[in-house]
C-alpha cells in the first residue's frame, strides 16, 4: 500500500460505519453487496478478501454500539470476527481450489512479503552509512514480517477499528439527531489486569531457546505492547482534555508532542499504559490544571 494511501483505506469503514448506526442495516448490506461483485469481477478473489474485512467491521461495531456494550468488548469481537471470517473465507478457496490450506496462505505472505521487499527495493539509492543500513534492512525485514505476520495482521485490525470507532462515536454523538452510546468515557478506558500476566508470560517465551515458542511469545509481546500503547494514548488525551485550550489547540498540542519525540514518545505512551496498573495516573488529579 502506498504511503499516500494508507490513510483513505484506514477509514473506509468510516461512512459505512456511521450509516450502520443511523439506519437499517439493509442499506449497508446492499452497498458492501455491491461493492463486492463489482470488485470481484475487476480483481478476482482477492478483493473480496478485502471486501469481507472492510464490510464486516462497521456492521460488528454498530451493532455494539447499538447495544451499549463495553469499549473493550466492541474492539474484541470488531478483531476476533472479521479475521474468523477472512480464515474461514481462506479455507473454503481452498477446498474449491484443491491446494492446501498452507499453500494457499503461503502465497498470501509470499506476496506481501514481495510487495514490501520490492517498496524497499525501488527506492532511491543511499550511499553511506545508511545506505548500507537500508540495504540490510530489505534483506531482514522479509523474514522478520513472516515471523510477526499474526500480530501485524491483528494490531492492523486492531488500530483501524479503534479509529473508526472513535470517529464514529465523535459523529454521532454530535449528528442530529444524536444518537444513544454508551457512557463510558474513552479517556478512561483501561486494560484488564490479567493483559499484563500474558505480556510477561509472551515476553519469558521470547527469551526461550525453542524457535517456534520464542516467535509466538513475540507475537504475543507486540500485541500486549500494542494494548498498552492504546491505554497510554487515553492517558495523555485524558490530560490533554484538562489543559484550558479550545479542543482544536488541544489536538495540535498532541499531534506536534507526538512528531517531536518520536520512537520515545511512542515507548513513553506503552510504559504509561503498563505501569497505570500501579500507579493509575488518571486519579492524581480530578480538578483543571489551570483553575
Amino acid at each position: 500500500m502506498p504511503s499516500e494511501g494508507i490513510l483513505l483505506t484506514t477509514l473506509i469503514p468510516l461512512p459505512l460505519l456511521v450509516l450502520a448506526v443511523k439506519y437499517p442495516w439493509r442499506y449497508v448490506v446492499g452497498l458492501v453487496g455491491i461493492e463486492a461483485g463489482v470488485l470481484w469481477l475487476l480483481e478476482g478473489w482477492q478483493a473480496l478478501l478485502f471486501v469481507s474485512q472492510h464490510g464486516l467491521v462497521p456492521l460488528v461495531i454498530a451493532g455494539a454500539l447499538r447495544r451499549g456494550c463495553s469499549v473493550a468488548c466492541t474492539m474484541v469481537s470488531s478483531v476476533l470476527i472479521p479475521l474468523g471470517v477472512g480464515s474461514i473465507f481462506f479455507i473454503g478457496y481452498s477446498i474449491v481450489t484443491h491446494q492446501p490450506f498452507s499453500l494457499v496462505l503461503t502465497s498470501y505472505l509470499d506476496q506481501v512479503v514481495h510487495a514490501v521487499h520490492t517498496y524497499l527495493g525501488g527506492a532511491e539509492p543511499v550511499q553511506g552509512v545508511e545506505g548500507e543500513q537500508l540495504a540490510g534492512l530489505a534483506e531482514t525485514l522479509p523474514r522478520l514480517i513472516r515471523a510477526i505476520f499474526p500480530a501485524l495482521l491483528v494490531i492492523n485490525q486492531l488500530f483501524t477499528n479503534v479509529l473508526n470507532y472513535v470517529l464514529a462515536r465523535y459523529y454521532c454523538a454530535r449528528g442530529r439527531p444524536p444518537v444513544w452510546l454508551d457512557g463510558e468515557a474513552l479517556t478512561c478506558w483501561r486494560a484488564s489486569e490479567y493483559v499484563v500476566w500474558v505480556f510477561l508470560a509472551g515476553g519469558a517465551a521470547l527469551l526461550l531457546p525453542f524457535a517456534s515458542l520464542s516467535t509466538i511469545g513475540l507475537n504475543v509481546f507486540l500485541l500486549t505492547l500494542a494494548v498498552y500503547l492504546l491505554q497510554g494514548v487515553a492517558i495523555v488525551v485524558f490530560w490533554g482534555r484538562r489543559v484550558p485550550f479550545p479542543p482544536g489547540t488541544r489536538w495540535l498540542l498532541v499531534l506536534m508532542a507526538f512528531i517531536v519525540t518520536g520512537p520515545l514518545g511512542v515507548v513513553l505512551c506503552i510504559a504509561a499504559g503498563l505501569f497505570d496498573l500501579w500507579v493509575d495516573f488518571r486519579r492524581l488529579r480530578r480538578h483543571p490544571l489551570v483553575p
